[in-house]
């Protein structure tokens, strides 16, 4: 069962990557959550918030591509864009994988020696389709590229560990909220002066059975040994999800930024 708003994006292993969304000829959808258009002219769908929404105060701002949970869509993250802070531009993204009706997911998820991890083919996929998206968006709308941020949650934080630290000079940083560095990463990544810049945020809860607090320690661990200082936080009692407590101190972070 997956929630939404929160988005308890499951990662089990039997899920199947079924192919990319079907662009349409339109270059934007109807309105979708709330008024905001589905826009279709990119390699990505995506909802778009621009600062005072307009697109002058668009040129130079900075960008915040938000990246949904497995068996969500992009409607779930953009509903927290009045709480974030508004100075960014917010664009929320969809990733390719159909699941269902509204239901989409970054990549396949395996289970090797029962550990969490992803198909590598359409792990690549989408970690292309979210660079080329970010590249796009530069383009078109004029955001400052100095200041591009990912903020996933489950899968999507996992794709912004894949992203971010692949191509670390595309971005200024990451939130991360409850995702996992995986192993099949980790050799693809080594201490460098590019990374060093690379501000990261991480958010998880110690009561996550979705992806267990012990992934949120290890990539910490990680992290360290690559000569990162990510901002780490575990909250008591929090499951699979995005609660206040956890919303309000991503907030704080980006506001530092």
């Amino acid at each position: 069962m997956f929630k939404r708003l929160v988005i308890a994006a499951s990662l089990s292993a039997s899920a199947l990557l079924t192919g990319p969304a079907t662009a349409q000829s339109a270059p934007f959808d109807s309105a979708q959550d709330g008024g905001a258009p589905l826009h279709r002219d990119l390699v990505l769908p995506y909802l778009l918030q621009l600062p005072d929404d307009s697109l002058k105060a668009a040129e130079h701002a900075p960008l915040i591509i938000l990246l949904h949970g497995r068996g969500s869509n992009e409607a779930d993250l953009f509903s927290l864009r009045d709480a974030l802070p508004k100075q960014y531009a917010i664009v929320s993204a969809r990733a390719p994988g159909v699941l269902g009706d509204d239901s989409y997911e970054w990549f396949e998820s395996v289970a090797p020696n029962g550990r969490l991890d992803g198909d590598p083919i359409s792990l690549r996929q989408s970690t292309a389709s979210i660079e080329q998206l970010r590249q796009q968006l530069i383009d078109k709308y004029h955001f400052d590229r100095r200041r591009v941020y990912l903020v996933g949650f489950s899968q999507g934080a996992i794709m912004s560990y894949e992203v971010a630290l692949t191509d670390p000079k595309a971005f200024r940083g990451i939130g991360v909220m409850s995702g996992a560095f995986f192993d099949s990463l980790a050799p693809h990544v080594s201490a460098s002066p590019s990374l060093k810049p690379l501000r990261i945020f991480i958010s998880h809860g110690d009561a996550d059975t979705v992806i267990p607090v012990a992934y949120e320690h290890e990539a910490v661990s990680r992290l360290q040994a690559l000569g990162l200082r990510p901002e780490a936080h575990v909250y008591r009692g929090m499951s699979h999800e995005i609660r206040p407590d956890a919303m309000r101190d991503l907030v704080a972070w980006l506001n530092a930024q």
